[in-house]
């Protein structure tokens, strides 16, 4: 039993006496202390505390075995030995060094053991194990094991009633009482069908000491950040000789019945379990059906008692939850099993030999296609068509007749635009296109069978399906390797295609795809068959599968081709990969892509087109590098025109870039009112998102007296991201001198002047890209005829009335600042934003932060009322969770 000791009373009414246990600790071991009877227990425990250490005294018969004591004491001290070992007690001898003792006590002799004590707690008897807790299981049960390898005592021959090597005559025995053969059936049937996939696996597992019973009976743990963990043992009555790994099958069952059947929750035991003492292929193949055994045995020891306790309710409703159990794992396939188990402890198991499928077609003929989510052939959305990626596979081999997809490959066709999904991208097949008529033979010794259009060759440890072949072959027909199988299926002198699966399971229908997550369990499942074409057809992993690697409207993909829904103003205004604005890009960049001595041609479109489509009265336009020319050439500007030196920030609408040379008034406006009247003629520099004309009043009539010049940054309020108005200052009424302006779909910005304000100074642009020109003023093409700023309006407003019902109905929201796509949520705290931002990351959708309290939402102009909707949802969501 454990040494688990939580319920303690003040006396114990069959037991010796609270002196005489005193007497003994004293006369015989030399100690004191206060001494706590423990209930629950069939021989007598004391607690004994002395300030210092904490001890359990063991009182049992004289009888009691003293070779199964002095096993438990050896092993104990064997672990203790160790530096890795886990947490044991110690025990404890007399004065004149023994380990155990009999005295008179209570009318008869009694054998009396003292051991050191394990502080700590068992788990509730229905608390659910976390997987923190279900790794540490692992971990301790592989820890013990290591420990105890070079540990020998002849009382460990003796087989436990637990040893799974007699798994088959237990069951029997168990069920031999049990009446119900609907029930003796389905128990019976998962033993033998466990058993069979042991019985060839028994020959390669190892023999150790190990503990055949490691559970929450057996373990003692502490609590940590709320999370329960097992951290020592304390019971050793299951440790004997036996399988190495049915010591961790039999922790499985136990930890699989604590998650109601839940498979998939074994494996951070198994993971922690062969980091720390590897396992064999062998023993790894074996785990699973071993734990189907153990819980097959569970389940029939809980109707042996059902029969024995027929009126007993918690006897009937343990047999109903094992019977439940035992279901669960038996609806999982063992090869699944086992491919997960490889997976996470980063095992192969090898292939057979494979032969060519088609050995008349020269691999070196074969070109591969692209077809993932960074591939050049796919632009403008040419991925949602379901037929493209047979189109771009027949535009591949369409030269040699001879083209292949890759195994492995993560499809930007499979993706999804809704960021929750995760996609079935990861491509467990090949597709070949090979001339019609070419022959095909059996690539190892197998049988034919059919499914329909599909042929299926089984081989003795893979199965091969193939879509394509023309097959005169009788099933069930054996056939010996490179014996002809059929031919591709196709007109003559036409190209047929073929699609090439494998599988390790005869039983199961490989799919054709997998979601990310479960891409290294199918592919240890569903191997490669690259190996049929004989060259190497297997996509590359991806170098970045968690980040985004390619942009479409206002989605991001990642490696694996997950989407996300990019609400940062990171965007070009018009979206990413519009493929306009790339076909452009490419013209430009095969005619000259360096800035000659004067304007590019390119340069001087653009500015007659920014002319067209300046702000009314600000005619004057000068196209620089970057954002910040445009900063400098403004305070430039400002320089000469006042002959100032400074420029007045606002509160919280200073930009990030601004030089040391200016004025950052950002404790309020009032300052900066102040420090306009104090100082005379400056400028006033309005960055950010619009605010309200009659808010600033204060500090734009300290500058409209002093003669001052109003500089707005529109580069997160230009273009039509507002919907109702083109620029952000028209919103607020404002009447500004100069505008910086970011330039769509590039880095470039654009400065507007007034003509009277131009005049007086010599203005000089840097040299500006012509490729950056063509596509800037191709981004902005784009935006008129794709009639982006009505978009941004409409969708805008949509979104805005669903954010405002939010806001009505949830606290947590205290404004809604904003108009068309360019929104902010203000909230109530910082912790209350930053929940909000993290469970929107977490679902898919990213935002800016524009303030401690807010979240920025500034997508592409071109946002659709879908993506709006997703994000109103989500956002309910998660303000319903909070």
């Amino acid at each position: 039993m454990s040494d688990v000791m939580p319920d303690l009373i003040d006396v114990s009414s069959t037991g010796p006496s609270i002196d005489a246990v005193e007497e003994i600790l004293r006369e015989q071991y030399g100690l004191s202390g206060q001494v706590f009877p423990i209930e629950g227990r069939k021989n007598p425990y004391f607690l004994i505390d002395n300030g210092h250490m904490r001890y359990l005294l063991k009182v049992a018969p004289a009888d009691w075995p003293l070779d199964k004591i002095e096993t438990e004491h050896a092993l104990m001290r064997h672990i203790l030995r160790e530096p890795d070992g886990p947490r044991v007690p110690e025990p404890v001898s007399t004065k004149d060094g023994s380990d155990t003792v009999v005295l008179p006590l209570a009318g008869e002799d009694r054998r009396i053991r003292l051991l050191t004590f394990l502080d700590g707690t068992s788990p509730q008897a229905d608390e659910k194990l976390s997987d923190e807790a279900i790794a540490a299981f692992g971990a301790i049960s592989a820890s013990l094991a290591k420990s105890l390898e070079d540990f020998e005592h002849s009382t460990l021959e003796q087989e436990p009633e637990s040893d799974l090597r007699k798994a088959g005559p237990q069951t029997v025995s168990l069920l031999s009482a049990v009446a119900d053969q609907e029930t003796r059936d389905i128990i019976a049937k998962a033993m033998v069908t466990a058993l069979r996939r042991i019985q060839p696996l028994a020959p390669g597992l190892r023999t150790a000491v190990t503990h055949q019973n490691l559970d929450a009976d057996a373990v003692i743990g502490e609590v940590t950040d709320g999370v329960w963990l097992p951290t020592g043992l304390t019971d050793f009555t299951g440790l004997s000789n036996g399988w190495l790994v049915a010591s961790l099958a039999n922790s499985c069952a136990y930890m699989l019945a604590n998650r109601d059947g839940d498979s998939s929750a074994l494996l951070p035991a198994i993971r922690a379990y062969h980091d720390i003492y590897p396992l064999t292929l062998a023993e790894l193949e074996a785990l699973w059906p071993l734990i189907v055994a153990r819980t097959g045995i569970l389940a029939a020891k809980a109707e042996n008692r059902r029969v024995q306790s027929p009126d007993d309710q918690l006897v009937q409703e343990d047999a109903e939850k094992r019977r439940a159990v035992l279901h669960a794992a038996t609806s999982v396939s063992p090869s699944w099993m086992f491919a997960a188990i490889l997976d996470v402890t980063e095992m192969t198991k090898p292939l057979p030999e494979i032969g060519r499928l088609l050995p008349d077609i020269d691999p070196d003929m074969l070109r591969l296609v692209d077809l993932s989510v960074t591939s050049p052939l796919l632009y403008g959305g040419n991925w949602t068509d379901p037929e493209n990626d047979w189109r771009l596979l027949a535009r591949v081999a369409w030269e040699t007749g001879r083209g292949s997809t890759r195994y492995g490959e993560y499809r930007l066709s499979k993706s999804s635009t809704d960021p929750l999904q995760e996609p079935e991208s990861f491509a467990l097949h090949i597709d070949a296109c090979v001339p019609a008529g070419t022959t095909a033979v059996a690539p190892f010794a197998g049988t034919v069978k059919r499914a329909g259009p599909r042929l299926v060759f089984s081989g003795l440890e893979l199965t091969l399906h193939v879509e394509g072949l023309e097959c005169e072959i009788a099933e069930e027909t054996k056939l010996d390797a490179g014996e002809p199988l059929g031919a591709v299926a196709g007109a003559e002198n036409s190209v047929g295609g073929v699609r090439l699966r494998f599988c390790r399971d005869p039983d199961l229908v490989p799919p054709h795809f997998c979601i990310p997550g479960k891409a290294g369990t199918w592919s240890h499942l569903c191997p490669s068959p690259a190996a049929l074409l004989g060259t190497d057809a297997d996509a590359p992993d991806p170098k970045h599968p968690d980040q985004p690697v390619r942009g479409w409207k206002e989605y991001l993909f990642d490696g694996t081709g997950r989407s996300l829904l990019d609400l940062t103003g990171n965007a070009p205004l018009m979206g990413h990969g519009h493929p306009g604005v790339a076909a452009a890009a490419y013209r430009q960049l095969l005619l000259l892509n360096t800035p000659p001595s004067g304007p590019s041609e390119a340069e001087q479109h653009l500015s007659q087109r920014l002319e067209d489509l300046a702000p009314e009265g600000l005619m004057t336009v000068l196209v620089l590098p970057s954002h910040r020319d445009a900063l400098d050439h403004a305070l430039n500007v400002v320089r000469a025109h006042t002959g100032r030196h400074d420029i007045v920030g606002v509160v919280g609408l200073v930009p990030e870039d601004a030089d040391d040379a200016m004025l950052l008034c950002t404790n309020s406006r009032e300052e900066a009112a102040a420090a306009l009247e104090e100082d005379g003629k400056a400028g006033l520099l309005l960055t950010g998102f619009p605010h309200p004309a009659d808010s600033l009043s204060e500090i734009l009539n300290a500058l409209a007296r002093n003669e001052g010049l109003l500089v707005i940054d529109e580069t997160s309020t230009g273009w039509g991201r507002l919907g109702h108005h083109a620029w952000g200052f028209e919103a607020s009424g404002l009447r500004p001198d100069l505008v910086i302006a970011g330039l769509p779909g590039e880095d470039i910005a654009v400065l507007f002047m007034r003509e009277t304000i131009a005049t007086s100074l010599e203005l000089t642009a840097g040299r500006v890209s012509p490729v950056a020109c063509t596509t800037a003023a191709t981004a902005l093409e784009i935006s008129e005829e794709e009639a982006l700023r009505e978009n941004a309006r409409l969708v805008g407003d949509h979104l805005k009335t669903a954010l405002q019902e939010l806001a009505a109905h949830y606290p947590a929201i205290r404004a809604l600042q904003g108009m068309g796509l360019c929104l902010v949520l203000v909230f109530e705290d910082d912790a209350k934003a930053k929940a909000i931002g993290q469970g929107l990351r977490k679902d898919g959708i990213l935002t800016a932060s524009n303030g401690r309290v807010e979240l920025v939402i500034a997508p592409p102009l071109c946002f659709s009322r879908e993506s709006a909707d997703l994000l109103a949802a989500r956002l309910k969501a998660l303000l319903s969770e909070s």
